[in-house]
């Protein structure tokens, strides 16, 4: 074991109430990593102790919590929550903000106590952190329920891709309301999480949801800041290795918006150097979305110089139908459309990783390897219903012009299905194959 990595006394995360158990010591030492701020501790640390297949629930593995260091400036704890010797629930506050994230971890019992599962997201400021006059203005009653019902079936009914089931979801509302199921509730995260269950019960969307929290206040983000957090996410890239037999294996975490000239550069750098192998590996098992624009992008590298027609964009609110294609004029060097190309997915892929696995499969540009992804097409649109409560509503259906159709509800399935810890050494394999036959083949005359 690395005694660089080995993890602190429970009691150096901040709270020296924090029972002294494996779980307490293993999150110390991830806390620990994570608040350094230096990329090498945490990729060390990962290595150490964090199994592929938990690199990413809400945190899409190490690129993405790099990443979140960055917009937060690290984490302190605030309480921890009924720590066993196998798990604790974490409640932690950004440095840089007052905004609070939950972070839950479960340990392996046996030595050393390796991460089995990792779970951080953000949630509104605890009870225990806020003032009486504050605490009173998240509860809910039975006028604010009704009042947001009625909100949220507004908004429902103006914008949901799919209207006949957009009414059913409301009179589903109004049901469980008419019934009381909601009349114990008080709490507005609770109500929230009870709604957002009611509506996918229906819908089965999972790109739908009523969300609890403060709004942001102030303007956006501006230009300048959009290119600091492209650069600091590398652009959505992890590692790129060249792998025996001249294969290229690129990590692709996420396709953030690409906001100008400089973005655009950044990633024809990244592409530029998978361009020369003999076979390509994109690896989306920890990808959770992102921007359509950005999807189309990076594809374009997997393609020649004639653009190919990706998808389209149907909106419910316009019904307009917008096309998606291959870009023309790239900058770097492309990879190219006759090489191999494979695509790694899990059951963590979600929306836009989804959609980059897609399009390729039914183009036939790439063999999907790994797992059936999670099944979320429509992209959403955020509307504020009062100063604590947003319905996420998704406005838009993807058409595939191959497939006539989407992945929504059943996912990308892939074309070998096997385990997504194991889908780069199949599809490693699958490409020397590839490469190799090439290699054999008699040159044409």
């Amino acid at each position: 074991m690395d005694p660089s990595v080995r993890p602190p006394p429970a009691s150096s995360i901040g709270d020296a109430t924090a029972a002294d158990t494996p779980a307490a010591r293993q999150f110390a030492g991830w806390l620990t990593a994570f608040n350094s701020g230096d990329r090498g501790a945490l990729v060390t640390y990962h290595q150490q102790y964090f199994p592929y297949e938990v690199a990413s629930e809400d945190v899409a593995g190490i690129d993405h919590e790099f990443g979140l260091i960055q917009g937060t400036g690290g984490f302190d704890l605030k309480t921890p929550e009924n720590p066993t010797s196998t798990s604790i629930v974490a409640i932690l506050k950004e440095r840089r903000s007052d905004q609070f994230a939950r972070a839950t971890m479960e340990v392996d019992p046996a030595e050393p106590h390796r991460v089995v599962r990792f779970v951080i997201h953000p949630i509104p400021t605890p009870d225990e952190f806020l003032s009486p006059d504050e605490r009173k203005s998240r509860l809910v009653d039975d006028a604010k329920r009704r009042s947001l019902i009625d909100g949220i079936a507004k908004e429902l009914q103006g914008h949901y891709v799919a209207p006949d089931t957009a009414k059913q979801m409301i009179a589903a509302l109004r049901v469980h309301l008419a019934h009381g199921d909601y009349d114990k509730i008080t709490q507005g995260e609770e109500f929230a999480a009870a709604v957002t269950k009611d509506l996918r019960d229906v819908s089965h969307d999972l790109h739908l949801g009523l969300r609890f929290g403060r709004h942001p206040k102030g303007p956006g983000p501006t230009l300048d800041d959009q290119r600091a957090m492209g650069r600091r996410m590398n652009y959505g890239f992890g590692p790129i290795e060249r792998m025996p037999g001249n294969v290229a294996h690129v990590v692709i975490n996420g396709f953030p918006p690409i906001p100008d000239d400089e973005a655009r550069e950044g990633v024809a750098g990244l592409m530029t150097q998978v361009a020369d192998a003999d076979a390509l590996i994109v690896d989306l098992r920890n990808n959770g979305g992102g921007s359509p624009d950005t999807v189309a992008l990076i594809a374009s590298y997997l393609f020649d110089k004639t653009p190919v027609h990706l998808n389209d964009m149907f909106s419910r609110d316009t019904g307009s139908v917008q096309q998606s294609w291959t870009v023309r004029d790239l900058r770097g060097t492309r990879f190219g459309g006759q090489k191999p190309v494979y695509v790694l997915t899990s059951k963590r892929t979600f929306s836009g990783g989804e959609e980059f696995a897609y399009d390729l499969q039914s183009l036939h540009r790439a063999k999907i390897v790994g797992e059936t992804t999670g099944g979320g097409a429509h992209p959403v649109a955020p509307h504020e219903l009062d100063e604590w409560f947003t319905i996420l509503v998704p406005w838009g259906r993807p058409i595939n012009p191959v497939t006539k159709t989407n992945w929504e509800g059943v996912g990308v399935v892939p074309d070998v299905a096997v385990t997504a810890d194991s889908a780069l050494d199949e599809a490693h394999r699958r490409a020397i194959d590839d490469v190799s036959s090439k290699s054999k083949r008699p040159a044409r005359p």
